[in-house]
């Protein structure tokens, strides 16, 4: 693990971060929004937010033509603790037994920068925001590397976002009022419900998500059942 993704769209391109100069983006890039903007941790001399975490993870990032990052998510790897087992434990349920099998990861530290926050990317099947290139990034990522499941922590108005735009999260714990004000909840998404989904509701959008595929989404047989551009997440 891990292979690595990338994909083009208009101005924008999804790829994994691969190199110091990229990471040292996102983590400026962090800084601005969850020291500086939101307020989540504490400002640094050197602008940059760095946490344990980001040694066990892969890094996803949507770049502009000039190269400058403009959303950025992080994906925690199973070998070590999630957050979820750390710092928000208290937003799981004691009757969940987190998943911590090879084909589930957390994601963390999603944000926007503010600049690009109003930017769309006309794509094959509409217009669509920075935020959902990252995620279909993030699902192209998760296919290659037979990744399933995905854990979050997000306020509870964002969850209700997501699930509108088509991501089925599923609470496991209920929402808490952090010391911000901010009610968070923990979530788990699972991909191949987003599939079965979205193949019966949003056909139009799953086509553009999945297009690029080597195994398109239609050849796998999927059964149907009977923005946001400003949040963040953990």
């Amino acid at each position: 693990m891990c292979a690595s993704v990338c994909i083009r769209e208009g101005d924008f391109e999804v790829r994994n971060l691969s190199n110091i100069d990229e990471i040292f983006k996102a983590y400026h890039l962090r800084h601005r929004i969850f020291a500086q903007e939101l307020k989540w941790v504490s400002q640094t001399d050197d602008e940059l937010e760095i946490d344990a975490y980001d040694r066990i993870a892969s890094f996803c990032g949507v770049f502009d033509r000039q190269d400058r990052l403009v959303s950025f998510l992080r994906l925690i790897l199973p070998d070590t603790n999630f957050m979820l087992e750390n710092e928000f434990l208290s937003l799981v349920a004691p009757e969940h037994e987190i998943r911590k099998e090879s084909d589930t990861v957390e994601v963390s530290r999603l944000c926007v920068a503010p600049e690009a926050r109003n930017a769309n990317i006309r794509g094959n099947f509409g217009m669509h925001g920075i935020s959902m290139l990252l995620y279909k990034g993030v699902y192209h990522w998760c296919i290659d590397n037979d990744i399933r499941y995905l854990y979050l922590v997000v306020e509870h108005k964002v969850l209700r976002l997501l699930c509108a735009k088509g991501f089925p999260c599923n609470l496991i714990g209920e929402p808490k009022i952090m010391p911000d004000g901010v009610a968070a909840v923990a979530a788990l998404m699972d991909w191949r419900e987003f599939e079965r989904l979205n193949a019966a509701r949003r056909p139009a959008m799953l086509r553009w998500f999945t297009q690029d595929r080597s195994t398109p989404v239609e050849a796998r047989s999927l059964q149907p059942e009977s923005c946001l551009q400003h949040q963040a997440f953990a």
